[in-house]
């Protein structure tokens, strides 16, 4: 299961870039409404401190406007992936910008069948909202079961990304269903490699014993 980082935060981007494990980075309105900056500034920034794809959500709910912004979107760099509400037109758009060969992800999904649509669309990914599932039906990780088994089965090429994680119980639940990534906000990353006093104490059990043996202690190896 890939990470993907729901933030602007370019501090925490490149970290998580420099650390490995980082596959990509989403946006929505309600995130890039923070940024004090020029949009286009802040997509360029984030494009130049990771090398994973970045989602863009376009705000237009009409086809036309939504297909206009999406190609603007798209037209930024080869790694742009446009999102698309999961409702309506949202479908439409997916199928057209997929066969013109734009990337687009199916977003504001709290229910099977919408991810059953934007598969059939076409959608290169689909992402269920876990938290907000599970505050309002309480059935997040049946959702993902149930998509899982039904892209399986049929073989279509949409990838769940799950998003709106807000706990690291929820990112390893969401690990054990089988879906493709996570989206995750900076602060449930950061827990993720967060130490704990049980491994400190077991960290400091081994300085003890190391520091206790000048043979060791000195070699030329361990050089700092």
């Amino acid at each position: 299961m890939k990470i993907w980082l729901d933030t602007i935060d370019i501090d925490a981007i490149r970290k998580a870039q420099a650390m490995g494990v980082l596959a990509g980075v989403t946006t929505n309105p309600s995130i890039l409404a923070t940024a004090n900056r020029d949009v286009e500034a802040v997509l360029s920034e984030i494009l130049d401190a990771q090398t994973g794809p970045l989602a863009v959500q376009v705000v237009a709910r009409g086809l036309d406007g939504m297909l206009a912004q999406a190609r603007r979107i798209a037209a930024i760099s080869p790694r742009m992936v446009v999102k698309i509400p999961a409702v309506g037109d949202g479908f439409r758009a997916m199928s057209m910008l997929e066969r013109e060969g734009v990337a687009t992800l199916a977003t504001a999904i709290f229910e099977t069948r919408q991810l059953a649509l934007a598969a059939l669309a076409g959608a290169s990914y689909a992402a269920p909202y876990v938290n907000r599932i599970e505050l309002s039906a309480g059935n997040a990780f049946e959702v993902l079961e149930q998509s899982q088994r039904l892209l399986d089965a049929y073989g279509y090429k949409t990838a769940i990304l799950a998003a709106a994680v807000k706990t690291v119980e929820q990112f390893l639940r969401c690990a054990q269903t089988g879906v493709a990534a996570v989206t995750l906000p900076v602060a449930v990353f950061q827990q993720l490699y967060a130490s704990s006093e049980d491994i400190e104490e077991s960290l400091r059990k081994f300085d003890a014993a190391w520091q206790s043996n000048g043979l060791m202690r000195d070699a030329a190896l361990f050089k700092a």
